[in-house]
């Protein structure tokens, strides 16, 4: 019994031992399969870096642990390909070598290692949110767009440790310092003005950086809620105004063309009525020359009798057209009476006529010198 358990402990321990040498031997494999695998899946992802890169330059940089602009290719098989518009620092035993542009370019393995990778298209970065003062003691928050490009990744590697962080903080900066020369009013008008400052100051400080300053622009302005309203009501007052300026202006040039049209009217009718009299003292006076002329060739009495009795007839008709006027002549049946009455009225007329005539006769021949008489 005692050695049939011996027998039976040799085999226990016997299997024992085949177990943790075949186990040993399975983490064996594993480790020298990952090794492997991890040095194959090395060497893999140095071939197929183009897909790593385009995914990790989405902004501007790459990144390894806290260092930004920073990719390191410990291993190569000797030879990389860069796509367009990227560019690789090459160091070789940590000292700086070369930087390669698109293509396929060679690289000593083990020896060179791509340090940086940059981007040479033009990159968009937001700028956040941040409080400025004015130059009237207003607080605005305001933000905006930053576009640049990298024009020598030599300087962008080696010139600072972190480009796009130095370019933020130096917009926000600028921002906040040209918007401190400004009004509130002038920093609605001037956005463009002060995009351009912002861009020649952000290209003045980066121009040592590799990095420039394509254009600025202020994307939204936030305004205080007291502000805001203020500023409604300014500019509903504004409006208000405005409207009432153009309804004045409208009732002045009403008035105007009322007041034109009227001196017009008036002028028209003035003219008219100049005109009616002149035309009816033409054509009286073309009437008493006619009735002067055909009395001088009458020359009869009779013929003035009748003119005159013929006047007096139609006066008196005239008048007795109204009912309420009542005209009784001295003596109505004796109508000769009033002729010679009539004709002693115009004798006199004539008679005075003649009297006018030699007297202005008398008077030019006084004004006569007595040399001309004689």
């Amino acid at each position: 019994m005692i050695i049939l358990n011996k027998k039976i402990n040799w085999s226990k321990a016997f299997l024992q031992n085949y177990k943790n040498i075949k186990y040993n031997k399975n983490i064996l494999n594993q480790n020298r399969n990952y090794y492997t695998n991890n040095y194959i899946l090395e060497n893999f992802r140095s071939l197929n870096y183009n897909k790593n890169i385009f995914n990790q330059r989405r902004n501007f940089y790459t990144s390894n642990g806290n260092k930004k602009f920073s990719k390191k290719f410990w291993n190569n098989l000797g030879f990389v390909i860069i796509p367009q518009e990227t560019a690789y620092i090459v160091e070789r035993l940590g000292k700086y070598k070369k930087t390669l542009l698109a293509g396929f370019h060679f690289l000593i393995p083990f020896i060179d290692k791509v340090a940086y990778v940059f981007s040479l298209k033009e990159e968009t970065i937001t700028i956040p949110n941040q409080t400025a003062i004015t130059k009237d003691n207003v607080t605005l928050n305001i933000d905006g767009v930053l576009y640049i490009k990298c024009e020598n990744p030599y300087n962008s590697s080696y010139g600072i440790e972190d480009a796009i962080f130095a370019v933020t903080q130096l917009a926000q900066v600028t921002m906040r310092s040209e918007l401190g020369k400004l009004t509130l009013d002038a920093t609605f008008l001037e956005r463009d003005n002060l995009n351009e400052k912002i861009v020649k100051a952000i290209n003045e400080s980066a121009k040592n950086w590799g990095i420039k300053c394509m254009r600025y622009e202020i994307r939204d302005i936030i305004l205080p809620l007291n502000i805001k309203n203020a500023m409604e009501k300014q500019a509903e007052a504004e409006r208000r105004k405005r409207a009432e300026i153009l309804q004045s202006e409208g009732e002045r040039e009403s008035e105007i063309n009322i007041a034109i049209g009227k001196k017009r009217k008036s002028i028209l009718i003035a003219e008219g009525q100049s005109f009616a009299i002149k035309a009816k003292a033409d054509a009286t006076a073309e009437a008493i020359e006619i009735i002067s002329n055909k009395i001088k060739k009458l020359d009869s009495n009779n013929a003035i009798s009748l003119l005159i009795a013929e006047q007096y007839i139609d006066v008196f008709s005239n008048i007795c057209k109204n009912n309420n006027t009542i005209i009784i002549p001295a003596d109505l049946n004796n109508i000769s009476s009033l002729i010679s009455q009539s004709l002693s009225i115009y004798n006199n007329i004539q008679n005075s006529k003649k009297t006018n005539n030699k007297i202005e006769s008398h008077s030019n021949n006084n004004l006569i010198p007595s040399d001309v008489k004689n």
